[in-house]
């Protein structure tokens, strides 16, 4: 019995418009066999006659409101699927931002080792070598390791990376750890 009952309360649910049709056509039918029982038997003056047709009004008037409805399901449904797309979209964005953050911390680190190595080295050739064309080359060393330097601090001080919209396509942009803590 309750196995029915749950039947029937889940065709109720997913198929209403068929549940509203059954009850519109059976409504539809009993009014016509009605009419044309007492047309038969002649029992049917003209007020009876404009009264029966009464139920096509009706028929007419819950299948539009049945039209409508299933409409507005249909809307709804679009908007909310149309909203967890959008919301899957979201969150695979704040991972993929999430674990380009973590890349650029494991990158960080694993060039930061070998950097300091070079420039320590460099600090130190520097002061032991007295050849000017060898310091140059040193020299270039040393500005080409600070630009690499420096540009790991500015991607390690960056906490959150947003992605922005451009004419050429989606730009990830870097927020500054410390703007973010003014805020």
């Amino acid at each position: 019995m309750k196995k029915a009952y749950i039947a029937v309360r889940d065709f109720i649910l997913r198929y209403p418009a068929i549940l509203a049709s059954y009850f519109i056509y059976s409504y539809y039918f009993i009014s016509t066999m009605d009419f044309y029982m007492k047309f038969k038997h002649r029992h049917l003056g003209a007020k009876e006659t404009f009264q029966h047709f009464d139920t096509l009004l009706w028929m007419w008037v819950l299948a539009y409101a049945l039209v409508k409805v299933i409409d507005l399901r249909e809307r709804l449904h679009s908007r909310e699927k149309s909203f967890l797309e959008q919301q899957h979209h979201i969150e695979l964005k704040e991972t993929q931002i999430q674990t380009l953050h973590e890349v650029i911390m494991t990158l960080k680190h694993e060039i930061n080792n070998p950097l300091a190595i070079i420039l320590g080295y460099t600090r130190l050739l520097k002061k032991q070598i007295p050849d000017r064309e060898t310091l140059k080359k040193i020299d270039e060393i040393e500005v080409a390791s600070q630009r690499i330097n420096h540009a790991l601090k500015e991607f390690s001080a960056a906490q959150i990376y947003e992605v922005a919209e451009s004419p050429v396509g989606n730009l990830v942009e870097l927020t500054p750890y410390n703007a973010e803590k003014k805020q």
